[in-house]
């Protein structure tokens, strides 16, 4: 997911800052195929929602970005605590430079270790913790913890199988957008939410539009989204699954702008 963002500090024709949420093992895939087509170039901060592959193990590839500063001279890279010490011992070159083989050129990174309990700010933007369970650790017993994060007018925790009364009241009445996990439709899973669990977070939420993502390939795009068609008749609950693309715009109060490279006619959520 990118974040993007104008920093009112910036002068007027300055563009807009960009903070890329998660940099999994499929990232540079996704990133030589979409990024252009939105005219993102620099990265004004990665955040690392946990320590899974699909968050993090993507992170060497963000050197074509700081080699010889071709693009930019090194990235901000927030996370928590947990995500660093794997890191640390996935990677261990991408945290000491001197651990490196070969010709030793490595991406340029400068860490930045939330405390979960308190917000921190990118570029003026501010990112409030949301932290969601995410399964368990299989020694302990005790909940694994995948960090979503409010900003913007956005709340969006990407890997759950348990919202805890603290997060959701974080989310309540301060979502324009509400994005979340939702692995499958049916069978309850141990580490993500499945289609009901997904809208009833939706309704405690109260979003002007919920998007649900992470889907596994079973899932029809199109039927799901007649399907979360239906609800919204039915109870007026606006969700649909998001897809790889889906520009969302928040510039205007009173309502979202959905678009995307392949469909560039905008449709208007009014809120």
């Amino acid at each position: 997911m990118i974040v993007r963002f104008r920093n009112h500090d910036d002068p007027p024709e300055f563009r807009l800052r960009n903070v890329l949420i998660d940099c999994g093992k499929t990232f540079y895939t996704s990133a030589i195929e979409i990024l252009p087509k939105y005219g993102i170039r620099e990265l004004d901060g990665v955040i690392i929602t946990h320590g899974h592959a699909d968050a993090c193990y993507g992170m060497d590839d963000l050197r074509g970005w700081t080699l010889g500063g071709t693009i930019q001279p090194h990235i901000d890279v927030h996370l928590s605590p947990e995500a660093m010490e794997v890191i640390g011992r996935t990677f261990p070159f991408l945290v000491d430079a001197s651990m490196a083989t070969g010709g030793g050129e490595v991406a340029d990174f400068k860490y930045h270790v939330f405390d979960p309990s308190e917000s921190f700010t990118i570029e003026g933007l501010e990112f409030t913790p949301l932290a969601a369970h995410h399964g368990i650790y299989l020694t302990t017993k005790e909940p694994y913890i995948c960090y979503g994060f409010r900003f913007g007018g956005v709340s969006y925790i990407s890997d759950t199988n348990f919202i805890p009364p603290s997060t959701m009241e974080l989310m309540q009445g301060k979502s324009r957008v509400f994005v979340v996990d939702c692995l499958r439709l049916t069978n309850p899973h141990a580490s993500h939410f499945v289609l009901e669990q997904s809208i009833e977070a939706a309704r405690q939420v109260g979003a002007s539009k919920t998007y649900y993502v992470g889907f596994a390939h079973r899932t029809d795009h199109y039927a799901l989204e007649a399907d979360l068609k239906k609800l919204e008749i039915s109870e007026g609950l606006k969700a649909a699954p998001a897809y790889d693309g889906l520009k969302v715009s928040l510039a205007k109060q009173g309502e979202l702008v959905e678009s995307s490279y392949f469909e560039p006619t905008p449709i208007v959520v009014k809120e």
